[in-house]
């Protein structure tokens, strides 16, 4: 299915891919969800599968999981050697392994602390250089709050802030686990990370519908970054 949509799309597709982790959504589909070890032992064969099945003719594979044998993939995508592949998750013991391993770019979702971010790539350098892999080639990324609330003036800005925070939440418990503030505060927010070498960021405005944020966010952070 990859292959194919890169093909639809001339080869403008990402693959995310991760373990799984909330036991909810497995429950609501009835998935079982194995232990953590079992779901990153199968992330990994799973990688390592969809690598040589988009790159060799034919793939013959004996996993602990999965095995194919002469297993094809028609027609192959687009990019090449392949798409690029987004691994999620930030375990440290586990993910990170696969990470060093297989990414191309990572996904840790939201981390609380710049220092928790810094601890993270430092775990992930220790693995790469433990494979031999050059940690350089991984893509940074980074999920700097879980929404984004932007606004030319603090008025404003509270007013966004209490119109969507919980009803029994105060705006300053709201505002520490998302990314809050003025232009200028967001911009000193989002040079941290880019100063660590950080180029891709992932965004959900709370604001939406409206674009509001969006282009003010676009004018006075991300133009000037460019």
């Amino acid at each position: 299915m990859v292959a194919t949509i890169d093909n639809i799309s001339k080869g403008r597709l990402e693959l995310g891919i991760g373990s799984g982790i909330q036991q909810a959504e497995h429950v609501s589909y009835g998935l079982p969800l194995p232990q953590p070890s079992d779901r990153t032992s199968k992330l990994n064969e799973s990688v390592e599968i969809l690598k040589k099945m988009w790159t060799q003719e034919k793939t013959s594979y004996a996993g602990k999981h999965y095995q194919l044998y002469e297993a094809f993939c028609e027609p192959k995508p687009v990019q090449k050697p392949h798409p690029p592949i987004t691994i999620a998750g930030c375990g440290e013991k586990l993910t990170l392994k696969v990470t060093a391993l297989h990414a191309d770019r990572f996904d840790w979702g939201y981390l609380p602390s710049i220092e928790q971010y810094k601890h993270k790539l430092s775990v992930l350098q220790k693995y790469c250089k433990t494979i031999g892999r050059d940690y350089r080639e991984i893509e940074k990324s980074c999920w700097p709050g879980g929404q984004v609330f932007i606004a030319s003036q603090i008025r404003e800005l509270d007013e966004k802030l209490s119109q969507r925070k919980p009803l029994r939440m105060s705006i300053g418990d709201f505002a520490k686990t998302n990314l809050v503030g003025t232009p200028e505060q967001c911009r000193r927010s989002i040079q941290q990370y880019v100063d660590l070498g950080v180029t891709f960021f992932m965004l959900f405005f709370g604001d939406l519908p409206s674009t509001d944020g969006l282009k003010l966010f676009a004018e006075t952070i991300i133009k000037p970054l460019n």
